[in-house]
C-alpha cells in the first residue's frame, strides 16, 4: 500500500476504467515489485481489467503506450521501468527519450500515463524506490486514477 494512503484516499471510478501497465524487462525483480504494488492499488479500487505488456527496455515503452492508447479501448497507462546511470551518457539519453516520448503520447492521445520509469544512480537507489512503503508503482496507480477522474475519463 502507498505510504500515508488509505482506501478512502483512492478515487472510486464508475464505470471501472480499463488500465494498461507497460513495463520493461530490465531489472525484472524491481520492476515486478512496482507492478505488483500498482496492481494492488488497482485491485483495491475493484479494477480487474488490467492489460500488462512487457517490453525489452525503457526505450520501447513510449511506442508501446502509443499503440495501446490508439488501438485498445484503455483509459490510462502505467509505465514502469528502471534505468541505471552508467559510465556514459547513454542512460541519460534513454531516460530523456522515454520521458519526452511518454509526454508526447499522452498529449497526442489524451490518454493519461503515469510515468514511473525511474532513472537512478545505482541499484540501491532503485531498490529504495521499488520495494517497501516507498514503492513508486503504488504511487503511479494512485496518480493515474486521480488523472482519469480529473479528466472525466470515467
Amino acid at each position: 500500500m502507498l505510504q500515508n494512503s488509505s482506501s478512502q484516499d483512492l478515487p472510486l471510478l464508475d464505470p471501472l476504467p480499463r488500465i494498461a501497465i507497460v513495463r520493461s524487462s530490465y531489472y525484472d525483480e524491481l520492476v515486478t515489485s512496482m507492478q505488483d504494488a500498482a496492481e494492488g492499488i488497482l485491485l483495491e479500487t475493484h479494477i480487474k481489467e488490467i492489460e500488462v505488456v512487457t517490453v525489452p527496455g525503457a526505450f520501447e515503452i513510449p511506442l508501446t503506450c502509443k499503440k495501446l492508447a490508439e488501438e485498445k479501448e484503455i483509459d490510462g497507462v502505467i509505465a514502469l521501468g528502471i534505468i541505471v546511470q552508467g559510465e556514459t551518457q547513454h542512460a541519460e539519453e534513454i531516460a530523456r527519450a522515454c520521458t519526452d516520448g511518454l509526454m508526447q503520447v499522452q498529449v497526442e492521445t489524451n490518454v493519461p500515463i503515469a510515468h514511473e520509469v525511474r532513472f537512478v544512480d545505482d541499484i540501491k537507489h532503485a531498490e529504495e524506490r521499488c520495494i517497501g512503503e516507498s514503492n513508486k508503482g503504488a504511487e503511479a496507480a494512485v496518480t493515474l486514477l486521480k488523472m482519469i477522474k480529473m479528466l472525466n475519463k470515467r
